[in-house]
């Protein structure tokens, strides 16, 4: 083999060489795959809480509300408690957490205000702060000086009720779990019963 033919194949070793390197770099995932720390995970997705239930309506019946329990946001969960014990004693109530998927809450509120005999709203710390609780809490003084609805101030905290909640009999819901707790709510299930009207009345 001549020396011009030694630089020829030497050069197009290069060549194939400098070929070989490029696609090492050109593609990233090749070394990563390589190296056997396989394709990047994928992002999770935090999972989705799922809505609160509770039994539905028998259908083609809607009976109406035997109560309204309205609260601020930061008792919701409050709420919900109250809520559940007193459906739990078969009584028919409202509350915004629970409307249906694809309704409105504000709409399902109002409503539920033009007919509710009673009206439970919490009072916790930041309850006036609140433009949904302030809104209500005068929706439902409104409703009980035109008569025809009940108003109950809940404490969830030892904050001074405003004056207009304070001259109302208030339930204390300030220690849920406790035996305090269920007997204000029995209290609570044995006024609403006892104002019902009577079947076929």
């Amino acid at each position: 083999m001549t020396w011009v033919e030694t630089g020829n194949l030497g050069i197009g070793l290069a060549g194939v060489l400098l070929t070989a390197v490029g696609v090492w770099f050109t593609y990233p995932g090749h070394r990563t795959r390589r190296a056997g720390a396989g394709p990047a995970p994928a992002p999770t997705v935090p999972p989705v809480p799922q809505a609160p239930s509770v039994p539905p309506e028998p259908s083609g019946s809607r009976r109406p509300y035997d109560a309204l329990v309205a609260y601020a946001d930061g008792d919701a969960d409050a709420a919900e408690l109250l809520a559940r014990k007193l459906h739990e004693a078969e009584l028919h109530v409202f509350l915004a957490r629970w409307v249906e998927p694809g309704l409105v809450p504000l709409m399902g509120t109002d409503h539920a205000l033009t007919e509710v005999p009673w009206g439970v709203l919490l009072f916790g710390s930041g309850t006036l702060a609140d433009g949904r609780a302030r809104d209500e809490y005068a929706a439902l003084l409104h409703r009980k000086h035109e008569g025809g609805l009940r108003f109950v101030p809940a404490r969830t905290t030892h904050d001074p009720l405003p004056p207009l909640a304070a001259i109302h009999q208030a339930l204390d819901l300030t220690h849920p779990g406790t035996d305090h707790y269920e007997q204000q709510v029995a209290r609570l299930v044995r006024l609403i019963r006892a104002a019902r009207p009577a079947a076929g009345a």
